[in-house]
């Protein structure tokens, strides 16, 4: 499924889990493998740029992310790897576009609140900037991910939940999803959060939303088995409450190894007054397994099938 993985790492935090899943994935799927090392502004004000790396530096730094490979690498892997200096984001998105790689694993950047007073975003906040504007799927290593679990992955992703809105555009998620399915051989649940917060459904009214919720939900999925020719159905799940809870409750209770979601999942339901995360930043933030984050653009050309010319009469 994936021809190219592409790792984006920074000198401000870890990235050991973030490498051997990717590196997994990489060797699961005989995929060529990238890693790309960004070296962070050195001195910075606001969004400008005041000092970066120089050739020296980087020298040292690429021995430094060369010994770090060959210490984490599988047998029978190799890297090619590339050295920048900037924003993660930026960087990162002008090699995928020069790259086009399948997936990008993102690598942790430290302390939350301290890559934000530094470079204006986190590692969450990086994994949404990248996701919306990549044509590929971004895949993220959250902290609550342990470092056993990071060690022990297979490559593969046997419990999978696809998180939706229902919002227009969100099929894309269960494409994707049913594609990583089809390549794993695994388990599919797709799940709707109805957020009922201000409303006051109960009783016959609130089995009724929520049926209809499962309703459309079906809908969403109707073309899964026949395009895919998945070996297994989805199992379609609705529970009433906060999305990014509801999500992270149930990718628990399922021992979840993969949240798939879009970068603004339940964007377009949420009143535009509202400053609290939003709920994929704050399910990447609370997720014990990987997310991948499928942007508006990330199945555009690899995972969706030509559109077939229209027949003239």
């Amino acid at each position: 499924m994936f021809k190219l993985v592409l790792l984006a790492l920074t000198d401000k935090g870890d990235g050991t889990s973030a490498f051997r899943l990717a590196a997994a994935v990489a060797v699961r799927h005989k995929s060529g493998f990238m890693v790309q090392h960004v070296s962070t502004p050195q001195e910075r004000e606001k969004s400008c740029v005041l000092q970066l790396s120089n050739e020296r530096e980087l020298s040292t730094r690429r021995v430094e992310v060369e010994a770090f490979c060959r210490a984490n690498m599988p047998e029978g892997l190799t890297a090619d790897v590339v050295l920048s200096s900037g924003f993660v984001h930026v960087e990162t998105l002008k090699t995928i576009r020069l790259m086009e790689p399948d997936l990008v694993v993102l690598g942790d950047q430290g302390d939350a609140e301290h890559c934000r007073r530094e470079l204006s975003a986190s590692t969450t906040d990086t994994a949404l900037l990248i996701a919306r504007e990549a044509a590929c799927p971004v895949l993220t290593v959250p902290s609550g991910m342990s470092a056993a679990l990071s060690r022990s992955f297979p490559g593969t992703f046997q419990r999978i939940v696809a998180a939706t809105d229902l919002q227009e555009g969100t099929e894309d998620v269960l494409t994707m999803a049913g594609r990583v399915l089809k390549a794993d051989a695994g388990a599919l649940a797709v799940f709707h959060a109805l957020p009922l917060a201000g409303t006051a459904l109960e009783g016959t009214a609130l089995n009724q939303a929520l049926s209809q919720a499962r309703s459309r939900l079906g809908y969403l999925g109707r073309d899964l088995g026949r395009d895919l020719s998945l070996s297994t159905e989805a199992t379609y799940v609705v529970r009433e409450g906060d999305p990014s809870v509801e999500i992270l409750k149930y990718a628990r209770d399922s021992e979840a190894d993969l949240i798939v979601l879009t970068p603004d999942c339940y964007a377009g339901t949420r009143e535009p007054s509202e400053k609290e995360p939003c709920v994929s930043s704050q399910v990447l933030a609370g997720a014990r397994c990987p997310v991948m984050l499928v942007g508006p653009d990330a199945p555009a050309r690899r995972f969706q099938k030509p559109r077939q010319p229209e027949r003239k009469t």
